[in-house]
């Protein structure tokens, strides 16, 4: 098979632990050469997933915290957003090669097998950048990983998040409305799932959203980049 990154050929090699497991077998689609240039998240902020030195809470997070302590993400990120991860979501998402959707399906199948959740909840993406690159990229990355539930849609923005600087994207307004039947969440573990975590403006409008919807939810995050 061909690597999704680079389109050298390659061969899958299996280790004993998965040969043995019940579960389907993970197919991978990045050659060797290509996860080298990955950065996996080992140590992180328990809050917003930012690799570091210690698993303490970021000094970001900290003051967040201190204006909204209720408002806890528990954010889990795979790898750091890198020049191959930039390089990647420009060919994704900019430029909308949705071969690449299956790049990180084996990452994500691994850690979500390992952290099991009652529903998954994609971030939805708006009308207009639906109807230009012709698929929500999030839903994309996780549709062949868990069974998703759609209930949230996404406002009509001026500005992506993503041409926002950091100070503009903190002070955006709610982005999302609730679209579903809200008894399925009641008393539910919840994960929202995103591409790439940046300030996480977007992802604490989607758990107010979800959490004003049933207040007994409970609601994490987890992305692919951070």
């Amino acid at each position: 098979m061909n690597c999704l990154l680079c389109q050298q050929p390659f061969s899958q090699s299996l280790m004993l632990a998965e040969l043995l497991h019940w579960q389907p077998l993970l197919t991978e689609k990045i050659c060797s050469r290509c996860r080298q240039r990955l950065m996996p998240i080992t140590t992180a902020c328990p809050e917003c997933g930012r690799t570091q030195k210690t698993s303490e809470l970021c000094r970001d997070c900290q003051r967040w915290l201190e204006k909204q302590p209720r408002q806890q993400l528990h954010n889990h990120a795979l790898f750091v957003y890198n020049e191959l991860l930039q390089d990647f979501f420009k060919r994704y998402k900019s430029l909308g090669d949705y071969r690449l959707r299956g790049a990180f399906t084996t990452d994500c199948q691994r850690w979500l097998r390992q952290h099991p959740a009652d529903l998954y909840v994609p971030i939805p993406t708006d009308a207009t950048s639906y109807a230009k690159r012709g698929f929500n990229p999030v839903v994309g990355l996780y549709k062949d990983c868990v069974p998703l539930t759609f209930c949230l849609k996404k406002q009509p923005q001026k500005v992506k998040q993503a041409h926002k600087k950091r100070r503009a994207r903190l002070r955006t307004p709610q982005l999302f409305y609730f679209a579903g039947e809200a008894t399925i969440l009641n008393y539910k573990k919840i994960l929202l799932l995103d591409d790439i975590y940046t300030t996480g403006r977007t992802m604490r409008h989607a758990q107010a959203c979800l959490k004003i919807a049933a207040p007994d939810c409970q609601v994490h995050t987890f992305t692919l980049a951070r």
